[in-house]
């Protein structure tokens, strides 16, 4: 479902300059991110936290979780748990990007 939210992302002219989708590990290191992205299959960059730093700093352990975040790091959109679709993802994402 990421994979196809971000081909979305790039496919929208207003939002691909706009928008940096990327993935973070909770609790697992560079090599479990490496075979994450392999297996997956995902074009986008993916951050290995194995030390839980982002969730921690956002205040949250939910897993998986998807947030929006301006460039100080405010949470502007947050969906809790899987996406049924990307249809989702954008909807979150046009509703905050302008």
């Amino acid at each position: 479902m990421l994979n196809a939210l971000f081909n979305q992302v790039q496919s929208d002219s207003k939002l691909k300059n706009k928008i940096k989708i990327l993935a973070a590990t909770q609790g697992q290191d560079q090599m479990a991110a490496k075979m994450w992205k392999a297996v997956q299959k995902v074009p986008f960059p993916i951050v290995p936290d194995q030390e839980r730093k982002l969730s921690k700093a956002l205040n949250f352990n939910p897993y998986p979780v998807t947030v929006i975040l301006d460039k100080n790091g405010k949470v502007l959109w947050a969906h809790i748990g899987a996406m049924e679709d990307a249809g989702d993802g954008m909807k979150g994402i046009k509703q905050v990007v302008k």
